[in-house]
């Protein structure tokens, strides 16, 4: 090779088509990046949870890395003068965790092997199944060490770009025309695919919780993984980022039985819900709408079993092919017991992606014995290496699910709380009956005993503890020589959700009182007036008071159901607004009490006024298109603009408030936002037997007739509320 320059190894078309192979049609949301391999500039600056997939160029001179040197590095170890710094396994899920927030690495190894696409096609931490899975994720096949050699070889010769042969002009044609049509109405704009909160995010919209059941599978693995990463600092007793550190301050500073109930679970969401968006900004923590299980754990109650009840299968549990085959290699290694018959099963099981309630529903599935051991330290009951190999395996592939939870009751079926329930404590008529009394005179209110007893539902009653009424397990423990005890962490008397010391260590916790505090948020709508008495009570551990917790959007948040989006384009102005069909779920339909259309970022300076017209279900709609006695004519509503009277740019967009300092009010030409609400329009699309629904605006002068250059918006959406 002397004299001659190396022959360059792979190209940016060849990087892109390998990985596009790889991945086939189902492309994950990555953080928002979704296919980040299709664009060369989006594939150089990107960023997977923090880790930097294409490392920093080295620096031509001095041959380091451009930008400031840490000494930890993401994957590597750190040193500490605490030894129980050691305790974590791998810290580096967490995205301030290492330097730069990406793969620091030893000096002497290259730019691919320090970049965290190259780590994550190899299957190397952070990537290697402990905190994330390797990349791609979802793929349709696996990527050969040649097409891995050659990206990293591209990565090493400096991200050459490929030659341009591209007719930019011919593309830049297309695309305008495809956003004018748009604009006019004669393409249908599509639902994003984006998670809710990174569209919100784009509107400079609040963020949203939404139900659990409705959360995209996207959603879920974002939260899957930040919760996952939070366990990894469990070991860290003062770690603020740790799961755990966020139960224990439930066990010592909640509030209940009085009016403090309401504001300071709503602060404790708060403030774990901004630890998760530290990790991800666009996480939110979904809420569990209690009613919608209603008739099917009505027929749970008054029977002779336990652990009858149903829960949102995001709590559940199920075994993957990865589990069944760490099960079986440990079950052929001696270092656990499984029959040929148990394994045969669990390989059932997986095949067919069964889903189960509980730890025992899904140990009697597969025959096997729930059977607890002595520990040698305590004198007290603990699993066996056989049921704990099992529950590993249950709780990796779901974070949400807990081993100690046994749904269901015994008792009266009316004590599960209905849509009709609910909307009966949202009439409350007063806050000391619906959120609790002063301290002077303090007592329970309605929506918290409806909380109680989905507290104990949910966390339910363990089948297999010593009591009374269960003479077998009075035997087991007997021939054991165990003496029963409540607080045992292997095989409690009740699920953790039945005790209010350890309730905050189910995950299930979180998404129950999101439902608490959206009702609440409902009854708040509903009564202006009601509110605690003291408004300046300290809600300890923070400094805030009731007071900062009145309203939700002030903290920066919104409930709803479902979302969905579509992103116009404000370079061009909007004459006729088409989309297709939302794709809504029909257990949102069947449940939504309130549907409503937004507008998003429409500008208002230097601009005609209008009328805007919203139509469902009618693309055909126009400015002819009769209003009256019209089953899909939503709304008419008016624009309010004018033209400028001040000097050049005056009523130019305003900049960004980006200034920390910068406390001047909302600028009088900021974009701003419409909601319209549609929720009869919907419900008689529904009578009609059209399932699905699309939106439709026709833009109009005052005169009626067509008009241009007078809505410009950065995009609409559909939103369906509880």
């Amino acid at each position: 090779m002397t004299g001659k320059k190396a022959k360059r190894q792979g190209t940016f078309s060849q990087v892109s088509s390998i990985l596009t192979s790889v991945q086939g049609n189902t492309v994950p949301d990555y953080q928002g990046l979704a296919a980040f391999w299709m664009d060369y500039d989006t594939l150089l600056s990107a960023k997977l949870y923090g880790n930097q997939l294409i490392a920093a160029a080295p620096d031509s001179k001095t041959g380091d890395d451009d930008g400031p040197q840490d000494s930890g590095s993401c994957c590597g170890s750190t040193s500490s003068d605490d030894p129980s710094a050691n305790l974590v396994e791998d810290s580096s899920c967490w995205p301030s965790g290492g330097g730069r927030g990406g793969f620091g690495g030893a000096a002497n190894t290259s730019r691919s092997e320090r970049s965290g696409l190259i780590i994550g096609l190899r299957g190397q931490a952070p990537f290697d199944g402990t905190v994330f899975p390797p990349l791609l994720w979802e793929a349709k096949r696996d990527i050969t060490e040649s097409e891995i050699a050659t990206i990293a070889n591209w990565i090493d010769d400096g991200c050459q770009k490929d030659p341009d042969v591209t007719d930019k002009t011919t593309q830049l044609r297309a695309e305008r025309s495809n956003l004018l049509a748009l604009a006019c109405g004669d393409s249908k704009h599509k639902t994003s695919d984006q998670c809710t909160n990174i569209s919100q995010a784009s509107q400079k919209g609040l963020k949203v919780r939404k139900e659990i059941g409705c959360l995209t599978d996207t959603e879920v693995q974002r939260l899957t993984d930040a919760i996952a990463c939070m366990h990894t600092f469990d070991g860290h007793y003062q770690d603020e980022r740790s799961f755990a550190f966020w139960g224990r301050m439930h066990a010592n500073s909640c509030q209940h039985g009085w009016e403090q109930f309401l504001p300071w679970h709503r602060l404790y969401l708060y403030f774990f819900e901004q630890m998760l968006q530290d990790f991800d900004e666009h996480i939110t923590i979904p809420y569990w709408a209690w009613s919608d299980y209603a008739n099917e754990n009505r027929d749970t109650f008054n029977t002779k079993q336990l652990d009858q009840g149903i829960l949102p299968e995001r709590f559940a549990c199920w075994l993957d092919q990865r589990g069944y085959e760490t099960l079986a290699a440990a079950a052929n290694e001696k270092r656990i017991t499984l029959s040929s018959t148990q394994l045969n099963k669990l390989a059932q099981m997986t095949k067919a992606a069964k889903v189960y309630q509980s730890s025992n529903r899904f140990l009697k599935a597969v025959g096997i014995p729930f059977m607890v051991e002595v520990n040698p330290e305590t004198s007290q009951a603990q699993w066996t290496d056989t049921i704990r190999a099992i529950y590993l395996e249950l709780l990796r592939i779901n974070p949400f699910w807990t081993p100690k939870r046994w749904p269901g009751a015994q008792g009266n079926p009316t004590t599960y709380p209905t849509a009709e329930d609910i909307d009966r404590v949202l009439q409350t008529p007063n806050w000391n009956a619906f959120g609790g009394g002063p301290e002077h005179d303090h007592h329970f209110g309605t929506l918290e005993q409806v909380h109680n007893g989905m507290h104990n539902f949910s966390g339910g009653t363990n089948p297999n503890y010593p009591r009374s009424a269960n003479p077998k397990w009075i035997k087991i423990y007997s021939d054991l020589g165990i003496t029963p005890d409540p607080q045992n962490p292997d095989n409690p008397p009740n699920g953790l959700m039945v005790d209010a010391r350890v309730t905050a260590f189910d995950p299930i916790f979180w998404a129950h009182h999101s439902n608490v505090d959206r009702i609440w948020a409902q009854w708040q709508e509903n009564h202006s007036n009601g509110r605690p008495d003291d408004m300046d009570g300290v809600l300890a551990p923070w400094s805030l008071t009731v007071r900062d917790t009145m309203s939700t959007r002030k903290l920066g948040y919104e409930y709803m159901r479902s979302s969905h989006h579509y992103k116009t384009s404000s370079q061009y102005s909007m004459t006729k607004f088409n989309s297709q069909t939302a794709n809504v779920d029909w257990q949102v339909l069947d449940t939504f009490k309130k549907a409503e259309v937004r507008l998003h970022r429409v500008q208002h300076a230097n601009l005609p006024s209008s009328v805007l017209r919203i139509y469902l279900n009618d693309d055909s709609a126009c400015h002819t298109t009769t209003m009256q006695d019209n089953q899909h004519f939503a709304a008419e509503l008016h624009t309010f603009h004018g033209t400028c009277h001040g000097g050049p740019g005056h009523c130019n967009l305003p900049l960004d408030k980006t200034r920390h300092f910068d406390r001047r009010t909302l600028n009088h030409n900021e974009p701003r936002n419409y909601r319209i609400d549609v929720t009869d329009t919907v419900n008689r699309m529904l009578a009609k037997g059209e399932d699905d629904i699309s939106v439709h605006i026709v833009v109009v002068g005052l005169d009626g007739q067509p008009l241009e250059n007078a809505l410009y918006l950065d995009g609409v959406s559909l939103n369906f509320m509880d």
